[in-house]
């Protein structure tokens, strides 16, 4: 698991009142919940540790109306030996009393702690916080993801001759693998790096490759991995000016994709260390005109109404969280959704960040592509555009640089989509920093009121047509 940075905030998060979940006001502090952590999570036996820090990671609240999830990454000490890791662990609140308790009575009557793998075994899977009323899940345990444990648990010794195959010709022989969790939604995914040392006993070589496991609560991943396979044939005889990630297996019993590691370095990090990155952004830009214009076989349609109610969801959970920006959030979000119309629909990425673009010199690959829709493509270029303006995890680059870099962005997508589609970005623009602010929120970072705000304002920028 990457390790998290434990940063303090002098101010702590205040959610504002909620009848529904009165539980938030003390989920949503870390100091309170570290408290709430070392009185309730118990090691298994014979296993020990401290439980040092707690930092709240991502927070799935007003979604549903009967529950919220609260995932945390807690830092933990082995008090004999030292050592320190991060363990994720997922807590579930409902607004029905007794709920939470009833959950926990079904989960204990097995034995979950066999199902994790020896690695992971150190704290009991589930536990139950009575004042709080709230269920605690300890990864890899996960009632929604069940096969999550047994992919960690040798699933993966089918990968070793397909991923030996990778390196092509010669005497391979594999040396020992590493799997290491990358990332992690409660109840609905996880993503997982599996990499493996090789050595050629013909040449003396040695080389490395890996791959990425994504596994999933439903079968989305089939249909992603039917989609990719697609693209891939196809691209082989036409190469579209960009390129997705390649499917290597879809393990249906395990609802779990394999997955070639693209080549190339996000943009994300490429806005962090390079000092000039207008080049990547512009590469980026054509690759997304050639993505959005292309005609790729994609059957599943994201139509107006359906991005007018994700705008609403949003704005409504941004409202929620900072009541003071109320008023004004709601008038940016209600001026976008009754002014967008519908347009003929083409490909759109439709989750596009700085981290699923993969840039290596003039050649981007696009990852994380489950969500890949027809709509309208405009929505893509602004989400990218607000994810770079927006800065929240460039904390490197003043507000005035990263405008600046997104600018060049804009400018070199819109000179290769058609000149048409440029009058759909003010309102696409604004809609996108709303959906970024959420994500703020949904992250739970360190001063996240501040940067929310920051974000929302944005939105009312772009609305008057500021940015593009």
């Amino acid at each position: 698991m990457p390790s998290e940075e434990f940063a303090r905030s002098d101010d702590r998060p205040v959610f504002p009142r909620d009848p529904g979940f009165p539980q938030l006001e003390v989920a949503g502090d870390p100091v309170r919940m570290l408290e709430v952590f070392r009185a309730h999570l118990e090691p298994l036996p014979g296993r020990a540790c401290v439980i040092l820090d707690c930092l709240p990671f991502r927070f799935r609240c007003r979604q549903s109306t009967s529950r919220c999830v609260l995932q945390y990454t807690l830092r933990l000490s082995d008090p004999e030996t030292g050592r320190q890791w991060d363990q994720w662990v997922t807590g579930l609140i409902y607004s029905e009393p007794g709920a939470a308790q009833a959950v926990w009575h079904r989960l204990r009557s097995s034995d979950l702690a066999a199902e994790i793998p020896e690695p992971w075994r150190q704290l009991q899977p589930v536990s139950f916080v009575p004042e709080l009323d709230m269920v605690i899940e300890v990864f890899p345990f996960d009632r929604r993801l069940p096969q999550l444990g047994q992919v960690l648990n040798g699933a993966t010794r089918d990968l070793e001759p397909l991923l030996l195959a990778l390196l092509g010709p010669g005497d391979w022989h594999a040396g020992p693998a590493t799997l290491e969790p990358r990332r992690y939604r409660a109840e609905l995914g996880a993503v997982l790096r599996y990499a493996l040392p090789a050595h050629d006993a013909a040449s003396g070589r040695s080389a490395s490759t890996s791959c990425y496991l994504k596994v999933y609560r439903n079968r989305e991943g089939e249909a992603t991995f039917d989609r990719l396979r697609a693209w891939s044939e196809r691209a082989g005889r036409q190469p579209p000016g960009y390129s997705l990630v390649r499917p290597l297996a879809y393990w249906s019993e395990l609802r779990t994709l394999v997955l070639e590691e693209a080549q190339g370095i996000s943009l994300h990090e490429r806005l962090l260390e390079d000092s000039d990155p207008e080049a990547a952004v512009r590469a980026v830009a054509r690759a997304l005109a050639g993505l959005n214009q292309d005609q790729l076989p994609i059957e599943r349609v994201h139509v107006l109404a359906d991005q007018i109610d994700q705008l609403k969801r949003a704005s409504a959970l941004i409202q929620w969280a900072c009541p003071e920006k109320r008023a004004k959030i709601g008038g940016v979000s209600a001026v976008v959704a009754r002014s967008l119309e519908e347009v003929a629909p083409a490909p759109f990425h439709r989750d596009l960040t700085t981290e699923h673009a993969l840039v290596s010199g003039d050649q981007v690959s696009f990852i994380d592509t489950d969500s890949i829709a027809m709509g309208d493509p405009v929505r893509d270029p602004a989400l990218l555009f607000a994810h770079i303006a927006s800065t929240v995890a460039l904390h490197s680059v003043p507000r005035e640089r990263a405008l600046a870099i997104g600018t060049a962005f804009v400018e070199e997508y819109f000179a290769h989509v058609p000149a048409s589609w440029r009058k759909r970005f003010r309102l696409h623009c604004a809609g996108a920093f709303i959906e970024v602010a959420a994500g703020i929120f949904r992250a739970q970072p360190p001063a996240w009121q501040e940067k929310v705000a920051q974000v929302a304002a944005n939105a009312r920028h772009a609305l008057a047509g500021e940015f593009g």
